[in-house]
């Protein structure tokens, strides 16, 4: 099978991912290639439907910002949904320019994807619904995301057992401090915790203004890949207070590192978070539960270190490559098939 994976560059997680299934399905004896394309041609998609696939090309998997440009007739079109900005939830954590695009082109881009493809595909259950509801198409099929647990994996001695008597609880925070991850919420979080809990965040793109945050905060700012891993691997759980998510590759990294999650519980997220078997759910927006919550893992070591296994464990049954790349052959397999009938 040959597959083209076309894409405009974003800089974020559709990258990432788009290039993880494109080295999944050459592992898995494929001819994949993953094209990618400048960032401006995500608000002109349009100026890419004269671009040829690679020659033999028997599937293209796009996403729906731009799938319609890159749907070809005489090959098998699979479009993915990552992160629905239609969704109504979305809406206060856009600005006006952003609304603007989103209603008018975006809108257009999806539907004119949808339409066009064989199947569409999201990444969550939530994101399947949400745009199922808001434009009144089928409701697609979810095919979880992947990250690569071989890398994202725990030490093989779990250094963090043996100093918590010595140290702070330590947390995680990784993405862009933004309102809808939930950022804003962080620092009030640590002020209550105080500093028997400290907490580590990385400086995204969208990173505010941080100047009030109490001791028990630390800028990481950007970090390579593996120093993301070492970030994950020496906390003893992340913090994702995020308020809407697709299905975030922040959640399942930490898990294949080992390190229970405590987030909010909306969207996504709880497709990732298995509620008191691999981290805790609290309810969205509540700051007292979240306390709450990190104090009592912080004190119950024997539950921390079952969390910290079923993280693991969670992470390579339900976020591995091998399943993803499984799951989309099996797909254009079957729409090949539904095509020669």
């Amino acid at each position: 099978m040959r597959v083209w994976l076309p894409y405009a560059e974003t800089g974020g997680g559709l990258d990432v991912s788009t290039r993880f299934l494109a080295r999944g399905l050459t592992a898995a004896g494929h001819d994949a290639v993953d094209q990618c394309f400048p960032h401006w041609l995500q608000y002109f998609p349009w100026a890419m439907k004269q671009v040829q696939p690679p020659p033999g090309t028997d599937v293209i998997i796009s996403s729906t910002w731009t799938g319609f440009a890159f749907h070809r007739p005489d090959t098998v079109n699979i479009t993915v949904e990552r992160l629905f900005v239609l969704d109504p939830a979305y809406r206060p954590y856009r600005s006006f320019g952003q609304a603007v695009f989103h209603e008018s082109l975006v809108r257009h881009f999806v539907s004119r994807s949808v339409l066009t493809a064989d199947e569409c595909v999201s990444v969550s259950r939530y994101s399947a619904k949400a745009l199922a509801k808001r434009l009144g198409f089928p409701e697609p099929r979810t095919i979880l995301n992947a990250v690569d647990t071989e890398f994202f994996s725990p030490l093989a001695r779990n250094a963090r057992l043996f100093d918590r008597a010595n140290r702070p609880f330590r947390l995680l925070f990784v993405g862009n401090f933004s309102r809808r991850k939930g950022a804003d919420m962080i620092p009030e979080i640590m002020r209550r915790l105080g500093p028997a809990f400290e907490l580590s965040f990385t400086s995204g793109l969208r990173g505010g203004k941080r100047g009030s945050n109490p001791a028990n905060m630390r800028c990481l700012g950007r970090l390579s890949l593996e120093e993301v891993r070492v970030a994950y691997r020496s906390a003893d759980a992340l913090l994702f207070p995020s308020r809407l998510e697709g299905l975030p590759r922040v959640v399942m990294e930490a898990m294949a590192c080992g390190t229970p999650v405590i987030a909010a519980d909306t969207s996504s997220l709880p497709e990732a978070v298995d509620d008191g078997r691999n981290g805790i759910l609290c309810p969205r927006d509540d700051v007292t539960a979240f306390v709450g919550a990190i104090q009592r893992l912080a004190a119950d070591i024997p539950a921390w270190q079952r969390m910290a296994r079923e993280a693991r464990a969670t992470a390579t049954r339900r976020f591995d490559l091998e399943r993803m790349v499984g799951e989309y052959v099996a797909l254009a397999t079957e729409v090949e098939k539904r095509r020669r009938r």
